[in-house]
């Protein structure tokens, strides 16, 4: 805490890594020639609270990511079934590449629900986010001076869980 005559600082940063959400390549050698899944910015979510002495602030996020892995060998060769925990691509109808995954693959998405603010102070927020599926992003790079007070929730739903996935933290105890 700094003293009473200067900005009490509260600070909460979240930088969503790229490997935790949607910043990867996928393919194989033949898969990569017939798309790029690269994302388009540095998939950051960040929020920075500055409230002047006096005022009051506050910060509440809830928020859920999953990045499972990718495997360009998604099917055991010798059975020819699909590997239980990972995703990956096989040719499919027209030389398309379908997405194929396992029954425990964990997903690929990020859920934030948020709330910011100060009754007096800085409220920033930075935002670089996007998905190599569908090529959507969203920047935002803000400043509030004073009092400020943002609601917002945000999904970006890449693939979906597998069909056995277990998706409670406790089932995992």
């Amino acid at each position: 805490m700094k003293s009473a005559g200067k900005v009490l600082s509260l600070t909460v940063i979240i930088v969503t890594i790229a490997l935790l959400l949607t910043g990867f390549t996928a393919g194989s050698s033949a898969d990569q020639s017939y798309k790029s899944y690269e994302p388009l910015t540095d998939q950051i979510w960040a929020v920075k609270i500055e409230v002047e002495p006096g005022e009051s602030g506050h910060l509440s996020q809830s928020f859920e990511a999953a990045y499972g892995a990718y495997d360009g060998a998604v099917k055991d060769g010798a059975t020819d079934h699909v590997k239980e925990d990972s995703f990956g691509f096989e040719p499919g109808d027209n030389s398309d590449f379908e997405v194929v995954k396992g029954e425990d693959y964990v997903g690929n998405y990020f859920h934030i629900e948020q709330k910011a603010g100060t009754t007096g102070g800085t409220t920033k927020r930075y935002i670089d986010i996007s998905s190599p599926w569908s090529g959507a992003y969203i920047h935002e790079d803000m400043k509030v001076e004073g009092e400020a007070e943002v609601e917002e929730t945000f999904k970006m739903d890449n693939l979906e869980p597998g069909e056995e996935v277990i998706s409670d933290w406790h089932d995992l105890f």
